[in-house]
């Protein structure tokens, strides 16, 4: 799977490969007792093209899960896509519609920032 800086809010050079990862962490967030739903904000990437930030996203190794980090790329914010995805709905059929899932994990400061400057949206939910 190929790493790509995110830290401006857009895909940009290519940082390493790793290993599709095993897991997915939510993108719901507690903060001083409220629930947030975050997401990022705008278009991001083609038509046919997911993005979603997750709060964190890793492997799971010997049993323990293992957090990728956007720091060991060097940067704060890292996007990686996870695959093409067929709507089950559609499977078996010659109008099957597809889309590529890509992921966002930045650090908790990009987080942070980046929900400031817009890249991210945070949406409080109903208690």
């Amino acid at each position: 799977m190929k790493v790509f800086d995110f830290t401006n809010g857009t895909k940009g050079e290519l940082l390493g490969e790793i290993k599709l990862t095993d897991y997915a962490g939510s993108w719901i967030v507690e903060k001083g007792g409220d629930t947030f739903k975050v997401q990022l904000a705008g278009l991001h990437g083609r038509k046919n093209e997911r993005w979603s930030w997750h709060a964190k996203a890793g492997h799971a190794v010997k049993g323990k899960n293992v957090d990728i980090d956007p720091k060991d790329f060097g940067v704060d914010a890292i996007c990686f896509c996870t695959g093409e995805l067929f709507h089950e709905w559609h499977q078996g059929h010659p109008e099957a519609k597809s889309h590529w899932k890509w992921d966002v994990i930045g650090t908790t400061d990009w987080n942070r920032s980046a929900c400031k400057s817009g890249i991210l949206k945070a949406e409080k939910l109903a208690a």
